[in-house]
């Protein structure tokens, strides 16, 4: 499991603002009704059925960064464990690889009644078996001047040797936005790359001729990716709405209109809930994310352009537990290669002194069959290789 060393201080969240940023926690089963602009739904958590964990195949170009097979694999006889961490409690992993290392970007989570973060931590591991969570915070809601809650699900990625680091935070007297932090290196030191949001609700209305915050989409979740052109996109939102918008080589700036995308096929449980993640593997993209309602599953669908149109195509994950007479468990996936083979990240509700808003990231291994679809994968104990 390895060593973090002292996880440091929270950092002050501050007030929640008057707009969309309130948390409702990880809300019961219930119907969707719209899904205005309020709150965050929180992230999913699920397990799964098992299946046969066949063939890696073709590495492709998965997730951000780089890992393919040049990297040393995992030592043979070696064995991980499930959670990660037990000393301090992360959730909404966004794994990316980076000469040679796996790096999780995740929340700090500090609630016990409701998701309180206010920080969030770089997890990372050579072997995959060994892990650190490199002493302590990488970046806290404080390094954002114009933020005063809500350090959310997030995503690292890295373009010409710096490191972007996507959050969504709400906006001091505002609402929910996203925001950008920049560092050379993937454990920072981050900066604020803009000093504001990247993302308004007031953007999204100007988007789509709304006449009403209130219409706008879920600002939470952002995703990043880079495709082999080099054109970067984001994708965020939540509560059964996608937003894709290119993004500019600056990687801080929109390079065209907010678009809502559509993944076509999905059953009534199947529809995307919220947490996006895009990886590309053998020319096909695959738009993985947390279905349904909490307890989400992990599903996924596949396409032949980064901004959709996507079809659904299966179940990753099934839903998870949460600990007794706590509320329902949340679930947000990342998937990255790592030496040759493949690595669904997700966290655990029920986890070691955890709970739902006591999350833990944990790592599994990820497979694809050789038509490209991914079989189910089943939450373990930790890894062996």
């Amino acid at each position: 499991m390895g060593t973090g060393g002292d996880p440091g201080s929270g950092g002050d969240p501050g007030s929640g603002g008057t707009g969309t940023g309130g948390n409702p926690g990880s809300g019961g089963t219930g119907s969707g009704g719209d899904p205005g602009s309020g709150g965050d739904p929180g992230t999913g958590g699920d397990p799964g059925s098992g299946g046969d964990p066949g063939t890696g195949g073709d590495p492709g170009s998965g997730g951000s960064g780089t890992g393919g097979g040049e990297c040393q694999p995992p030592t043979p006889g070696t064995s991980g464990t499930n959670p990660l961490f037990t000393d301090i409690h992360t959730a909404d992993p966004a794994p990316m690889v980076h000469n040679c290392t796996f790096y999780i970007a995740c929340g700090h989570d500090e609630g016990t009644g409701g998701f309180n973060l206010n920080e969030w931590y770089i997890l990372s591991s050579t072997d995959m078996v060994n892990w650190t969570y490199n002493g302590g915070p990488a970046l806290r809601l404080s390094d954002f001047s114009w933020v005063n809650a809500n350090a959310w699900a997030s995503h690292l990625i890295e373009r010409n040797g710096n490191f972007y680091w996507y959050v969504p935070v709400n906006q001091a007297g505002g609402a929910m936005t996203i925001g950008v932090a920049v560092a050379s290196n993937p454990t920072g030191p981050y900066t604020d790359a803009i000093g504001g949001p990247l993302v308004t609700d007031q953007i999204e209305v100007d988007n789509w001729n709304y006449s009403d915050p209130g219409e706008t989409p879920y600002t939470i979740d952002p995703a990043a990716f880079v495709d082999d052109d080099g054109q970067a996109y984001l994708y965020y939102g939540g509560f059964w709405r996608l937003v894709g918008v290119p993004l500019n080589d600056d990687m801080i700036s929109l390079a065209g209109p907010l678009e809502y995308l559509q993944i076509t096929g999905a059953p009534g449980d199947g529809g995307i809930f919220e947490a996006p993640f895009m990886i590309k593997r053998e020319g096909t993209y695959y738009m993985i994310y947390a279905a349904n309602q909490n307890p989400a599953t992990i599903d996924y669908a596949t396409g032949n352009n980064p901004m959709g149109p996507f079809q659904y195509r299966g179940r990753i994950m099934d839903t998870l537990p949460n600990n007794p007479g706590e509320d329902l468990a949340t679930s947000h996936p990342g998937v990255a290669e790592f030496a040759g083979q493949w690595y669904l990240v997700y966290h655990l509700s029920n986890g070691p002194n955890g709970g739902t808003y006591r999350r833990q990231v944990a790592v599994d291994k990820m497979y694809f069959n050789s038509d490209g679809t991914i079989q189910p994968v089943t939450p373990s104990s930790g890894l062996t290789f």
